[in-house]
């Protein structure tokens, strides 16, 4: 019977041995981890775990010293200081906000919910202790009121700059909304944790007005001053489609941009999508400076007769409405007859003594690469009078030729290296053309630049001008890089 007893007590003495072992274990682990704040513990967002009471306080009371971190429209201004809104901690008060956190944690409660937490594998619940901190509305009020007055513009308008060859683009005229900024600066004072000390002002922006082509004028005008001739310009912004003209009904030599109307009507005859030999005779038609690739395609166009090949090119021109631009003849031929219809459109204008077999206008060229642009897209005028001849496959076939094209990209020559431009040159003695779609950052651009002098137009001379008009035009519509 003693024996049985025994046996009984053996098992309790033990469980009662590491009940009393294990308890004496936790215990100890509570009291040491009262000397630290338990994790999760925070003071106004500042996570202070790990911290003794010391610490935590020295930690609060150091946070409130660091500066706020303003922005105006996304742009930094001056720090706020904290005692320019006469920042203060009361340190009294949040310590005992904080020790009766701590009281909570101690005591046969405390000790009961850390066993609790242990057994269950849980981490202390999280706590917020509040730091009473105070400041001076009024000066809070005064700071808003000072960055407004600093700050606040109304839009501007586009500025010449001459002398840098730029522009000063137009600028959004901004307002701080106090009433909307004001609690917002309010909660990042009162933050403790470096990431909330930070405020983005509410700013209201009015719309800069658009760009006036009145200040692209001047500014062509002063470049164009000792320029003894007559310049054609034609230039269009592509988003939205806004339309600048500098002599752009003028009538010029087509020149060699008229290449383009060639590898369009090619393209329009051909059954089916280019290969490889069609895109290598359209890279040789728009690199190569003699006229025999593109008299070779004006006799595939017209089935073997030159002549009638220029005429088809002709009629899809003005099938299109581009009743100032023809081809009478082929290249390099003097002497040719003008058929009748051709004679009766043709110009010969004074300013510019355009070749009677080969005319057009900037502003027909320009409406010609436009068609081109949204032709690549399914849209514009070129697939909308030609649907079935002229595809969105061809259209960029076409435009990534002139891509390619390593010769005179004349409008480009003062832009960054990186500018994409698709390009076409052409150039006669007293005429010199330059024809592009220039990719950029805001809007992408028709550029098409004409240039006529009654004696010889010298390149050394012309390059820097059609240069120059390319960089303040690109940099009116897309701002300078």
């Amino acid at each position: 019977m003693r024996q049985g007893r025994f046996r009984i007590a053996w098992p309790i003495f033990f469980l009662l041995t590491v009940f009393i072992l294990g308890g004496a274990w936790a215990y100890t682990n509570w009291k040491s981890s009262q000397t630290m704040l338990p994790p999760g513990l925070t003071i106004n967002g500042l996570p202070m775990g790990g911290m003794t009471r010391e610490q935590a306080l020295n930690a609060i009371a150091l946070a409130y010293t660091r500066p706020i971190t303003v922005y105006y429209a996304g742009k930094l201004t001056p720090l706020l200081l904290p005692e320019m809104v006469e920042l203060q901690l009361d340190e009294v008060t949040t310590a005992q906000n904080l020790d009766k956190v701590l009281v909570a944690r101690s005591g046969i409660r405390g000790f009961l919910t850390y066993l609790m937490e242990q057994l269950r594998h849980n981490a202390p619940e999280a706590q917020e202790v509040t730091a009473v901190v105070t400041y001076s509305r009024e000066r809070v009020d005064a700071f808003l009121a000072r960055t407004a007055q600093k700050y606040d513009r109304p839009p501007q308008n586009a500025v010449l700059l001459p002398e840098a060859g730029t522009f000063r683009p137009p600028q959004d005229g901004t307002t701080l909304d106090i009433q909307a900024s004001l609690p917002l600066l309010i909660k990042a004072i009162l933050a403790a944790a470096p990431e909330q000390r930070e405020v983005h002002l509410v700013v209201n922006v009015e719309p800069a007005p658009e760009a006036s082509f009145i200040i692209l004028r001047q500014a062509l005008d002063a470049a164009l001053r000792d320029f003894d001739g007559v310049a054609g310009i034609f230039a269009k912004g592509l988003r939205k489609g806004q339309e600048f003209c500098y002599n752009c009904e003028v009538v010029f030599s087509g020149v060699g941009g008229l290449k383009i109307a060639i590898a369009l009507s090619l393209y329009a005859m051909l059954d089916t999508t280019s290969d490889t030999s069609t895109r290598a005779q359209m890279d040789a038609l728009f690199a190569e400076s003699d006229n025999t690739v593109a008299n070779a395609l004006l006799t595939q166009i017209g089935a073997g007769d030159p002549y009638s090949g220029a005429l088809r090119v002709t009629d899809m021109l003005w099938g299109l409405g581009l009743h100032h631009t023809f081809i009478a003849a082929p290249y390099d031929i003097t002497g040719a007859t003008v058929p009748p219809d051709i004679a009766a459109a043709s110009s010969s204008d004074n300013r510019t003594r355009p070749d009677p077999l080969l005319q057009t206008t900037p502003l027909e060229m320009g409406l010609l690469m436009e068609g081109l642009y949204y032709g690549t897209k399914d849209g514009g005028f070129l697939r909308a009078v030609y649907p079935q001849q002229i595809t969105a496959a061809e259209c960029q076939a076409l435009l990534d030729s002139l891509e390619r094209n390593p010769v005179n990209p004349l409008l480009s020559a003062a832009l960054p290296a990186s500018t994409r431009v698709a390009h076409k040159h052409g150039w006669a003695n007293k005429t010199h053309a330059a024809i592009a779609l220039l990719y950029g950052p805001q809007t992408d651009l028709v550029l098409v630049v004409y240039l006529y002098q009654p004696e010889w137009l010298v390149w050394n001379e012309s390059a820097p001008t059609f240069a120059t008009i390319g960089q303040l035009v690109y940099r009116f519509f897309n701002g300078a890089e």
